[in-house]
Formats: C-alpha cells, sequence, structure tokens
C-alpha cells in the first residue's frame, strides 16, 4: 500500500535547474545566469560523486560544490544535443509517492530521485553513459548534491506532451474542484483563506507554451499544499486523498513535459535540430 501524502507535496525550487541548464547549453542564456541559480538556492551547496566512472565524472572535484559541476556538464550537452530528441538528452525526473513509472529502470537512480523527489537525467544517447543530479536538503540553508555515474541508462518513460499536460492539469482541478473551492474558503466556516502566491524562478528565453504550463502548476501547487495543510477542510479523508494523489501525480507530469518542451525548442534555437 502507498504511503499517505504528507502536509507537502512541493518540489524543491531547484526542480527548474534543466531548464537553465538547456538554456545555456543550447540557447543564448548566460553561463553566470546558471551559475547563479544554484549558488542562490542555499547559502551552502555541498557534493557528493557515486556511482560509475563514466565519461563527464572524470574532472569532477566534490569540494568545488554543485556549481563546480556545472561546466562539465555543459559541455556533454552541448556534446550529445541535436542527436537524438531533447527528452532522451536530458529530462526532469520526478516521483510521486508510492510511483515511480516516471523513472528509468536502474535501482540506484530510483533510490537517488526517491530520496531527493526529483532529480536530473543528463545521458548521451550514443553510449547510454548518463549523470543522474539529485539533492536534498538536510537543513534550510543547505542543499546537499548527489551526482551518479550510470554506465547503461535507459530513456526515462517519455512524458506527455505541452499540450496533452495542460489538458491533464485542467481535468485533474475540475475533478478536485469541492475540495479546492472548500480548501481555499475555510470550509465556509472561517471565512476566506488566501492561497499563497507559488512562482517558479524561471531563466529568460522559455517557449510561451512552457510559460502557461508552469503557471498552472504553479497554482495547482499552492492550492494542493494549502489543502493537505488543512486536513480538515473539505470532504473526507478517505476521499481527499486519491483527488489529491491524482493532482500530484498530474503536475509533477507537467512539469516533465515543460522541460522536454523547453529542451526541444532550445535545440531548433541552436540549429541542432
Amino acid at each position: 500500500m502507498s504511503r499517505p501524502l504528507t502536509t507537502s507535496t512541493a518540489l524543491s525550487p531547484a526542480w527548474a535547474l534543466p531548464l537553465y541548464l538547456l538554456r545555456t547549453a543550447w540557447a543564448d542564456l548566460p553561463f553566470d545566469d546558471l551559475s547563479s541559480h544554484v549558488s542562490g538556492l542555499a547559502e551552502s551547496n555541498l557534493m557528493e560523486v557515486a556511482g560509475d566512472p563514466v565519461l563527464g565524472l572524470e574532472d569532477v572535484d566534490p569540494v568545488a560544490g554543485a556549481v563546480g559541476i556545472l561546466p562539465g556538464i555543459v559541455r556533454t550537452l552541448r556534446r550529445v544535443g541535436g542527436s537524438s530528441p531533447a527528452v532522451e538528452v536530458l529530462s526532469l525526473l520526478t516521483t510521486a509517492p508510492g510511483d515511480s513509472s516516471s523513472l528509468p529502470p536502474v535501482p540506484a537512480v530510483r533510490a537517488d530521485v526517491a530520496e531527493a523527489g526529483w532529480g536530473v537525467l543528463i545521458r548521451d544517447p550514443g553510449t547510454r553513459e548518463a549523470l543522474c543530479l539529485t539533492c536534498v536538503r538536510p537543513h534550510p540553508d543547505v542543499l546537499r548534491w548527489r551526482l551518479r555515474g550510470v554506465v547503461d541508462c535507459p530513456v526515462a518513460p517519455q512524458p506527455p506532451g505541452p499540450s496533452e499536460a495542460m489538458s491533464d492539469l485542467g481535468r485533474a482541478v475540475m475533478d478536485a474542484a469541492e475540495l479546492i473551492e472548500r480548501s481555499a474558503s475555510g470550509g465556509g466556516a472561517a471565512g476566506r483563506v488566501d492561497v499563497p502566491s507559488t512562482v517558479t524562478r524561471l531563466p529568460p528565453g522559455l517557449p510561451s507554451r512552457v510559460l502557461e504550463l508552469v503557471d498552472r502548476i504553479d497554482r495547482v501547487e499552492a492550492i494542493t499544499s494549502l489543502a493537505l495543510s488543512r486536513p480538515g477542510l473539505g470532504v473526507d479523508a478517505a476521499t481527499r486523498e486519491p483527488i489529491l494523489r491524482r493532482l500530484v501525480a498530474v503536475k509533477d507530469a507537467a512539469r516533465r513535459s515543460a522541460v522536454a518542451a523547453a529542451g526541444d525548442e532550445a535545440l531548433r534555437e541552436s540549429g541542432l535540430r
């Protein structure tokens, strides 16, 4: 039986990292914007290297921290970009509670992503070698990153396209309409409750369909978090659980779709596709 949802299903703000990576490697985002994004995620960014000694790990110095690994990752993306669809080269990995169906069948990668809740997969389609980057926050001011080498990594399951992801989000929200309405309004007993604003920090240059998708994801994230933090509001617990689980799975799938769509667009801009 899958574990119940907790009071928060929000991914780390670092989940947008693949968007910065692909815009830096395949479009025109300055490298300083990428490094600033990573260094700004926490006061201290610790680094651990694990797994197989694949290409791209040989010069990684854990002492240099998370920012120190970025040049090598960008070089790898530039080297392999354009040989395959973007999602086969760079993909966001997420795992909803009790569901790892969106992850490649590599036990170590699944374990890393299960611990962190998300990850970035950078893969060479020619050699099938890959790097999996995850991070956890053991302290409010600290992120602990892990860069894992994988010698033979299949492609992660394909996410839906942005149009399908937007439609899935809309259907999931409609299914949850009663829960959302009661949670956002305080169940009619405590007056109106403001839904907290959730705004993902994004790099410039993303296509409009990706921006629209992330905006919808942020709104669903805010409502879901509010509903989870107020378990006494809305429908009963047995009814809430599958509704919220569906919302979590759909919004995380939409995040993967946003990364895939942004990657394809960046490859087209760069002339690699």
